[in-house]
């Protein structure tokens, strides 16, 4: 059976959006400052962002982050990224891309509350802050995650030197609950192979598409 590949191009801010579009780009992830990791674009990138993408029948996802580095995020964080998320939902963003984690590196459920409430009506991904999650905490942090409407899972596979062991430990819990796992930080050339590998068919980060 042929599974049909996709892949969703994260890039940094608006001025890469036509070229990856023209390249066949069919999912697009937007930040600012990759450098750090990510963090949310402006409001007018955002809303021109959204008005070309739709334009050219694309779905963008958002990177929502008030800084780069490592989680806990603290109150008024989280309150810039809630008003980011309202901010997305109004301009008619698809969907948005958000992660919190305790110092203990838990799913820090009390920060994530309201911006999951925030994200109404948008597709959820949680970060790449799931790879700081411990293996033997993911299961339950996914299982809160999809009861809480999350849809992928953004992964590097970094909890171990073996990728390919990591996402299969990881794709088999997110299985379990219904959610998406994406691997994260793969190059053009690796999509192929790691989706015989892995029997995934949509992969993500800056290298994913050749543009």
């Amino acid at each position: 059976m042929t599974i049909l590949l996709l892949v969703e191009p994260l890039l940094e801010n608006y001025s890469e959006l036509p070229n990856a579009i023209t390249a066949g780009a069919k999912r697009i992830a937007l930040a600012d400052n990759l450098a750090v990791g990510g963090t949310t674009v402006s409001k007018g990138v955002m809303g021109e962002a959204v008005r070309y993408a739709h334009e050219h029948q694309v779905t963008l996802d958002l990177i929502i982050a008030p800084r780069g580095g490592n989680t806990p995020y603290n109150d008024v964080e989280i309150k810039m990224m809630e008003a980011d998320l309202l901010e997305a939902q109004q301009l008619g963003v698809d969907g948005v891309i958000f992660g919190a984690l305790t110092t203990q590196h838990q799913l820090d459920k009390e920060a994530l509350s309201p911006l999951i409430a925030a994200a109404g009506g948008m597709t959820m991904t949680f970060s790449l802050d799931f790879d700081a999650i411990r293996p033997q905490d993911r299961g339950a942090a996914l299982d809160w995650l999809a009861d809480q409407g999350f849809e992928h899972i953004l992964s590097a596979g970094t909890a171990t030197d073996d990728r390919i062991a990591d996402w299969t430990a990881s794709k088999r819990l997110a299985d379990a609950d219904g959610l998406i796992l994406m691997p994260a930080n793969v190059t053009a050339q690796e999509t192929t192979t790691l989706s015989d590998q892995l029997g995934l068919n949509l992969f993500y980060g800056q290298h994913v598409l050749n543009f």
